[in-house]
């Protein structure tokens, strides 16, 4: 994706023609998706989707999507690093890192001898993200240093509210908490709270479970301060996990490995020199929009949903990687990978695709709040739902007709603006402790007319859906994307043997 302005002139030219007729269709109530979608969204989808299915040279891309252009607005915004390497920092303590515990995770879900060796743990950038109230959008940030910054965004945060440790999406790949500024500044005047972005790193370069580990050590970090910190320690039950896209796969994905860890005996870490206790309830709750759970694309809503999503379908020729990137300097990696996120054998390993983890796996959990429109990734939430929700966890299941991804985060419709909002009344409800158990799941429609589904019955055949995605037909389909990935990747490295994990 090339988001340059010739970049994106040179795909919305050629598609102008369509872009046109869809608006005067649309303006009509006759395109292909009146009956389901206003007419701003339907020319977003047909606008985004060549543009985001149209590869662009993967460092590039990241360069571009990194880019700060400053801090403008009613936002505060306060850069930390997070200290996890230098004098100090490593200890003689018998209990185990962050890297070496989530080793243990890993190994855990999958088999002992093939389990991965985690990447070395570096400092993490981080942003903390506060609305800033009584400015104007074009107001410039003070010049204050990184502390007084915070200190300033602290005095517009109610005491005890929410803190959302917030990851960006972006595919694993793109993206950066400067793009999503506009998100955690809205989500913290919403909740009166705080949000802590995290600059985790991408991949190819930084394959899982490089981005999972950051993702750890934020955590850490809330709960168990470095001595440089601006912040107090977080209590477990003012934190709530969250994320778009990706990044909500990457929030799911440091939920499960939390709630993992005391299953396997990991009750207490060594962290920045310090011995960090890990409660059994590590987190207030986890709020997701569009999660992208299952890195394979197995479930038929990445090709059932084409016409209502800004995402293109993945390609059926198995013969090639898709996205075929053109090559940089980080693609293709070597030794050679289908995906850029993950070795092809743990595609479907859980804390890559968290749609792998069974019901068992995500008892005890949180809250979870789940917002999904009609787009690619709707099988997957629906069934992740499903299974947090017979786990015995309190889930709201937020469904939107016709909606395409992410668009809880772009509110040009009513439909964005109530999603935002319900995500952001739950980051406050999950603190306060005030949500009630739901037996049933709500889809909207363009209109605000809302259709009530059985929890239970999320996932499963219905008027718009042809199968029941049941656990034995999702494993079937999660190991037949598995399988071509292993045989394609083993045919682009050569020689050698990848073992089944």
């Amino acid at each position: 994706m090339d988001i340059s302005p010739i970049g994106i002139a040179k795909v919305i030219i050629p598609n102008l023609p369509l872009i046109l007729k869809t608006a005067v269709l649309a303006l009509l109530a006759r395109s292909p998706n009146a009956s389901v979608q206003d007419v701003i969204t339907e020319i977003i989808v047909v606008s985004a989707r060549p543009m985001l299915a149209t590869p662009a040279p993967i460092l590039k891309s990241q360069i571009q999507s990194q880019k700060d252009w400053g801090v403008w607005g009613p936002m505060w915004i306060a850069r930390y690093t997070i200290p996890c390497t230098g004098p100090g920092f490593l200890s003689d303590s018998r209990y185990p890192s962050p890297t070496e515990a989530l080793r243990r995770a890993i190994e855990y879900f999958g088999n002992k001898k093939d389990a991965l060796n985690p990447p070395r743990i570096v400092d993490v950038e981080a942003e903390w993200t506060g609305y800033r109230g009584g400015v104007s959008a074009i107001a410039r940030r003070p010049d204050l240093p990184e502390y007084e910054q915070y200190n300033m965004l602290m005095e517009e945060v109610d005491q005890g509210g929410p803190t959302m440790l917030y990851f960006h999406g972006g595919a694993f790949c793109l993206m950066d908490p400067v793009t999503h500024r506009y998100t955690t500044s809205a989500l913290a005047r919403e909740t009166r709270g705080r949000c802590f972005s995290i600059r985790y790193r991408l991949a190819p370069q930084n394959p899982f479970p490089a981005a999972l580990l950051d993702a750890f050590v934020a955590y850490l970090s809330l709960i168990s301060p470095p001595a440089s910190a601006f912040h107090t320690p977080v209590p477990p039950s003012n934190i709530v996990l969250s994320g778009d896209s990706s990044g909500a796969g990457l929030a799911t994905s440091l939920h499960l490995l939390l709630s993992t860890l005391p299953r396997i005996g990991i009750n207490r870490l060594s962290f920045g020199g310090r011995d960090v206790s890990l409660s059994s309830k590590a987190v207030a709750g986890l709020a997701i929009t569009s999660p992208w759970l299952d890195v394979s694309r197995s479930l038929p809503s990445v090709l059932k949903n084409v016409p209502y999503d800004i995402i293109a379908p993945p390609s059926l020729d198995y013969t090639i990687t898709h996205p075929n990137f053109p090559v940089d300097s980080v693609w293709p990696t070597s030794p050679p990978r289908v995906e850029t996120y993950c070795e092809a054998t743990i595609v479907t390993h859980p804390l890559v695709s968290p749609l792998a983890a069974r019901t068992e796996h995500w008892r005890d959990g949180p809250p979870i709040y789940v917002s999904i429109g009609w787009e690619s990734m709707q099988d997957e939430a629906e069934v992740f739902a499903r299974r947090a929700y017979l786990a015995g966890n309190t889930v709201i299941f937020d469904g939107y007709v016709g909606m395409p991804h992410c668009f809880a985060m772009m509110p040009w419709n009513e439909a964005g603006r109530t999603a935002f909002n319900k995500c952001a009344s739950f980051c406050k409800a999950a603190v306060e402790g005030s949500l009630e158990r739901r037996e049933f799941a709500t889809w909207t429609d363009k209109h605000g007319l809302i259709r009530t589904v059985k929890m239970s019955s999320l996932g499963m055949r219905n008027s718009e859906r042809r199968m029941d995605l049941d656990d034995e037909q999702v494993d079937r389909l999660l190991e037949n994307q598995r399988g071509w990935r292993v045989d394609l990747e083993q045919r682009l490295r050569g020689s050698g043997v990848l073992k089944k994990f």
